[in-house]
């Protein structure tokens, strides 16, 4: 049986009323997540900032070996520099963000504007320091120290904003909705389930004798009779092999193999079965003759054959060696049977070394009928 490689739970970080959640049972639900945050808006901001003021302290030592001061040009390369680290680009990138659902945060946008105005007078305070020739080493450094601080602030509330933002990892289909716009959500509780129908598995059994005949990576042709393509026919898919288990079932002694089937286009419903064929043996220069063609007689297994050069008595081929087997076939061992010899198929029981046969090429199974072959 076809299923999804994956099931995703989609569960609210934060707790508030759902003002967003627009998805259905069975609709598509496209892959979400998070905008990328800068370095300077995380752990990377104070470091980059106390390096900005080394470089800064470094030009001031510069000029003033020179009896020289700061120039109004490094002046604003600082505080163009300071703004840029300073500001939060992810509030314009979650305001573009389509999730799953989205839970209420009014509140926190208050507080995102109160943790920013106080960032902007840390900055400014920051600004003035260093623009100030007296300003010591210690104002420089709490000055910084503030902007770090209300920096972290702002960072605490843009994380309880991304919080309010429930986003599905990977396209898949909603299976199960647990709750609507406008009720209420604990942080942590379920809100849906989605099926990964673009990577669909599937799991056969392997008897042990035939584990080798399977490895990890290998290409398997799925043929999936429920799903016809465009011209009627059984959907076929190129499957690959992505588990195969170390340990046999201890009743059945067979291993479990996963396929992994690519659904890209989402054609392919889940739950449907799928047909397989497995390889367990493979000669490509191996002589086979029908199962008719044998002649058993207790554990003496013989063939009857005719003369390449013409003529209708027949040749025993007696005591030859069988390979594999299938419902139909058997392949023939060993050097007595060539390629191109001329094998009984019908009638091998009753005959003996010498006897003369009837050659025809046509099948004797099938006979005449009502105007019609019937088998």
């Amino acid at each position: 049986v076809i299923q999804p490689k994956d099931t995703i739970e989609l569960r609210a970080a934060s707790g508030g009323n759902i003002v967003s959640l627009p998805y259905k049972e069975n609709q598509l639900v496209p892959a979400s997540s998070l905008p990328v945050r800068r370095p300077e808006e995380l752990d990377g901001f104070a470091t980059a900032l106390k390096g900005r003021i080394a470089a800064l302290d470094e030009t001031i030592k510069l000029r003033g070996s020179k009896g020289q001061y700061l120039n109004q040009d490094d002046l604003d390369q600082f505080s163009a520099d300071l703004d840029a680290m300073a500001t939060f680009q992810v509030m314009d990138d979650l305001a573009k963000l389509e999730s799953f659902a989205r839970i209420d945060r009014r509140m926190l946008d208050q507080q995102y504007v109160e943790a920013r105005e106080a960032l902007g007078k840390a900055v400014r305070d920051l600004k003035r320091t260093m623009e100030y020739k007296q300003s010591t080493g210690s104002q420089k450094d709490d000055a910084a120290m503030q902007v770090i601080l209300s920096h972290a602030a702002v960072n605490r509330v843009v994380a309880m904003l991304e919080d309010t933002y429930v986003c599905n990892p990977a396209r898949g289909v909603l299976t199960e909705r647990m709750r609507v716009e406008g009720e209420y959500v604990n942080p942590g509780e379920l809100l849906g389930r989605v099926a990964v129908m673009d990577r669909l598995v599937a799991e056969l059994e392997i008897p042990e004798a035939h584990r080798q005949a399977l490895s990890i990576g290998e290409n398997m042709r799925v043929e999936i009779s429920s799903v016809k393509d465009s011209k009627g026919r059984p959907t076929i898919r190129d499957a690959k092999i992505t588990r195969i288990d170390s340990v046999a079932h201890p009743t059945t002694h067979s291993f479990s193999v996963e396929l992994e089937i690519p659904n890209e286009d989402l054609k392919l419903p889940a739950g449907v079965f799928g047909t397989t064929e497995v390889t367990i043996y493979s000669k490509p220069d191996a002589l086979v003759v029908p199962l008719t063609a044998l002649r058993l007689s207790g554990e003496s297994k013989s063939l009857f054959v005719l003369p390449a050069a013409g003529g209708n008595q027949v040749r025993e081929l007696s005591n030859v060696e069988l390979g594999q087997l299938t419902s139909r076939w058997v392949e023939i061992r060993g050097d007595k049977l060539k390629p191109g010899m001329r094998v009984v198929t019908f009638g091998a029981q009753m005959l003996g070394d010498g006897d003369e046969v009837n050659w025809s090429e046509k099948d004797p199974y099938v006979v005449a009928g009502d105007g019609e072959k019937q088998s």
